[in-house]
């Protein structure tokens, strides 16, 4: 029986010349991750109606480390979808990027990878090397006869590794037939710079995109100095809501123009780069807005993951009899069985999964311009210094209790 690899959670072309630098693997990292993010948050929108949470980067990371394993074509066609570049020397310059994305004043951004072997799988010593050699990722050993310890020990990884925010992944039976199981969690913890006073949250109607009312929100309201531009290209306006005092993380809401939906939105994402939105807010002084966003949860399994990934051309390492792992280990039918990512994220008037946040005040001015979130949205958490979207989601179909 051909033997299974489970993967859990969470093409730049360009000369194979070029310099192998930081600031040139920068450019080519930060718009691979962006374009891979944005086409799966494209298939995840229509899949969940608009309404979701995905970490695009995790998933990269974890394909990414996969193909240290994988050969001819199989690696092809990761290295294709991943838009990686086809010298080895910028992958390890990717890690390097990688492990630079580190937690801030305010903020907290851990990233916590493991590659979970069964002892009975001969896996290679120049695969374990190239993964220790990434510096973001560990592998380790342990039996898989027993599915109910293994499936326990893998969401006890994932709980810590995440804070418990996510707490269970796998069950017994997904661990049955496999051999390998890959683990990519990335956690954020952020509190807004400025906060959301609680005493002007105030359940208000939310409406879809067509001007219907489709339920109430507890609705944030702050008065306060922001980043805010209209993007022509998105025919979105996008506020940028910063978290801690160093500004390197920070929340993108990008709010449709009037009959644009969120789904014309994020296809419209794959024309610009999060550069675009940088520049064009850097060519005015942020304004004086009256900010109103909704507080909301948003929690997704995705548990199609594999065939969202078959659907953007990555189908070779899923096929028992194509899947081609022959630098991974010496069982010639290997294969990926099935990826899975669960990801959460809450918003309130402290931040990003809750925390302390400084205080600050404004300077009153008299009806300042408006930005108010009573309408399908889509957000990016973003890292500034790497141009790169840690999470993406949209917000369309407001919980029935508001909290």
């Amino acid at each position: 029986m051909a033997r299974l690899i489970i993967f859990l959670f969470l093409t730049i072309v360009a000369s194979v010349y070029t310099q192998c630098t930081i600031d040139n693997a920068q450019r080519f990292f930060k718009r691979s991750v962006y374009d891979f993010s944005v086409i799966l948050a494209g298939r995840l929108s229509q899949d969940t109606e608009g309404h979701f949470v995905a970490s695009g980067l995790s998933t990269w990371s974890l394909l990414s480390t996969i193909s240290l394993g994988a050969t001819r074509d199989t690696l092809s066609e990761i290295a294709y979808v991943l838009r990686m570049h086809p010298n080895k020397c910028f992958s390890d310059k990717y890690n390097q990027i990688a492990n630079k994305m580190i937690s801030s004043s305010g903020t907290v951004l851990e990233r916590s990878a493991a590659v979970l072997v069964d002892t009975k799988l001969d896996v290679y010593q120049d695969f374990i090397t190239d993964v220790a050699k990434t510096r973001v990722c560990t592998v380790e050993q342990l039996s898989f006869t027993d599915a109910l310890y293994t499936a326990a020990y893998v969401n006890d990884l994932v709980s810590k590794a995440t804070h418990e925010a996510i707490d269970e992944i796998v069950t017994s039976t997904d661990i049955d037939g496999a051999s390998l199981l890959i683990i990519d969690a990335l956690y954020f913890k952020g509190a807004w710079k400025y906060q959301f006073p609680y005493s002007d949250t105030e359940i208000s109607a939310f409406y879809n995109d067509r001007g219907e009312q489709v339920g109430d929100v507890n609705l944030m309201y702050m008065n306060g100095v922001f980043n805010v531009t209209s993007v022509k290209q998105l025919q979105a306006r996008v506020l940028e809501m910063p978290y801690g005092e160093e500004n390197r993380f920070s929340m993108l809401i990008i709010l449709p123009n009037t009959d644009v939906t969120i789904n014309n939105v994020i296809d419209n994402l794959s024309l610009i780069s999060l550069r675009t939105i940088f520049v064009l807010f850097s060519r005015h002084e942020p304004e004086n807005v009256a900010v109103q966003l909704p507080r909301f949860k948003i929690s997704s399994d995705i548990n199609n993951l594999k065939e969202l990934l078959m659907d953007m051309n990555l189908r070779k390492m899923f096929d028992s009899s194509e899947a081609q792992f022959d630098a991974l280990a010496s069982d010639p039918e290997l294969f990926v069985s099935n990826l899975i990512q669960k990801a959460d994220i809450e918003v309130t008037e402290d931040g990003t999964v809750a925390s302390a946040v400084s205080e600050a005040e404004f300077e009153s001015r008299m009806l300042p311009p408006q930005f108010v979130v009573n309408k399908p949205f889509v957000f990016m958490i973003v890292d500034r210094d790497t141009e790169i979207p840690l999470f993406t989601g949209a917000y369309s179909t407001p919980t029935e209790n508001v909290f």
